[in-house]
């Protein structure tokens, strides 16, 4: 198993929000599904990598901006 990561979902539906998008939104910009977004959202799952990079490319921010410290 690869490194995984916590995603801050507040900063991601923050930035989701300023650019007016809903989920469904995100979910077609970032290539993922709702049922990943949602597992984030809920701790259930940590992100992989590449995760990482399909939402911060989406919403046009750095990795690291969406990463919990």
């Amino acid at each position: 198993m690869g490194i995984t990561f916590s995603v801050d979902m507040e900063k991601v539906y923050k930035l989701t929000q300023e650019k007016f998008w809903t989920t469904a939104e995100l979910c077609r910009k970032a290539h993922l599904s709702q049922a990943t977004i949602f597992s984030l959202k809920a701790k259930r799952r940590n992100a992989s990598m590449l995760t990482v990079r399909k939402l911060a490319a989406a919403l046009d921010v750095s990795p690291a901006e969406i990463i919990e410290k």
